[in-house]
């Protein structure tokens, strides 16, 4: 597999927040917009992930050639940081009148929700490898209005939004956000699959783990609180995370 470069910087950032246009000439009308190209590389990326998402499979499922696809994106590196901000989207606000904690929680859920329905951002998600582009720094700017009346200082308005934010990451690793992919790697083709493995996987493991061997586990286990995972686990583990920030900001 070739080497990837890393993404010109300059280029990343005009194209995020610009408007590119195609170069002017006398040429045939452009087939394709930057728009078009990067909502089919999200689609890609949401049907099969990002291992084969390339220019060439772009290209193939807009019926343009590859090289076209180079007059408005210099390559995958490119094209992926575009995919992100635009999976982002806009910022809803919290409710009207929604205190701080409120408006994290709303942001927190929103941060769940772009891994629940693009589950390659888990992918890229780490701070600092996407540049931000307007929807993602509208975002961040959201977050830090909800922390503003607090009067905390910089860097402790910071430390909270990096852990929401590494919360709900660490919330959709593994759940459902991310199962599409972990299930392509563990050779599962359609989510059916997963649930009738794990349906035939039960029969042995009732076998397996007894009440004399995992007494602790199996008292969980046989209440089916983990067929209850969701948003009441998700949501527990938030409102913890929250419950101590507001004791820290409580002690000042």
């Amino acid at each position: 597999m070739a080497e990837r470069k890393r993404p010109d910087a300059g280029r990343v950032l005009a194209l995020l927040w610009g408007t590119p246009a195609p170069p002017p000439g006398r040429g045939p009308r452009p087939k394709v917009t930057l728009e078009q190209i990067v909502r089919a590389g999200i689609d890609i990326a949401d049907a099969e992930g990002l291992d084969v998402l390339s220019m060439r499979r772009v290209a193939e499922r807009l019926g343009v050639g590859t090289m076209s696809l180079y007059t408005y994106v210099p390559g995958r590196a490119e094209l992926l940081h575009l995919m992100y901000d635009r999976a982002v989207g806009p910022t809803p606000p919290p409710p009207e009148g929604a205190t701080w904690r409120q408006a994290l929680r709303h942001y927190a859920h929103l941060g769940r929700d772009l891994h629940h329905d693009h589950p390659w951002t888990l992918s890229v998600a780490t701070p600092g490898l996407m540049m931000m582009g307007p929807n993602t720094t509208t975002r961040a700017d959201a977050v830090y209005a909800a922390l503003s009346p607090l009067n905390l200082p910089a860097a402790r308005q910071a430390a909270i939004a990096d852990s929401i934010d590494a919360y709900v990451r660490g919330a959709c690793q593994g759940s459902g956000a991310d199962l599409t992919r972990a299930g392509r790697d563990g050779g599962f083709t359609d989510p059916d699959d997963y649930e009738h493995w794990w349906n035939e996987a039960t029969t042995h493991l009732t076998d397996l783990i007894t009440r004399q061997r995992f007494p602790h586990l199996y008292a969980v286990w046989e209440t089916g609180a983990f067929e209850e995972y969701g948003d009441s686990t998700f949501d527990y583990g938030l409102d913890r995370l929250l419950d101590g920030i507001a004791h820290d900001i409580a002690d000042g």
